[in-house]
């Protein structure tokens, strides 16, 4: 199953109390299995580099510069939206609109 839907760069619209998830965090998938993650740190956006790989509908990402892996459920919704679900807290994102991509109907 081809996971070109998944490229691109996803922003939190909200996420369950127990993730800790920070507001205006971004996801940016890259092919090749690169998983750019933007967060907000006072003002300056930090982009910590992960890598990904999908099996199933089990997205998996690991941080090569420290010892930090996780696997987390995804189901690809509507309007273009993605769901994270750990196991019952969940996690939503959008699709960032991008020019390239064009208009959505």
């Amino acid at each position: 199953m081809s996971t070109d839907w998944l490229l691109g760069t996803w922003r939190l619209m909200r996420a369950d109390e127990p993730l800790d998830f920070a507001p205006g965090v971004r996801m940016e998938f890259l092919a090749g299995g690169v998983l750019r993650y933007h967060v907000d740190v006072g003002g300056t956006d930090q982009t910590i580099d992960l890598v990904y790989r999908v099996d199933g509908e089990m997205l998996h990402t690991d941080n090569p510069a420290a010892p930090h892996s996780m696997s987390v459920r995804m189901v690809h919704g509507e309007g273009d939206s993605l769901l994270f679900d750990f196991g019952g807290p969940q996690a939503l994102l959008i699709r960032e609109a991008t020019l390239s991509r064009g208009p959505t109907r």
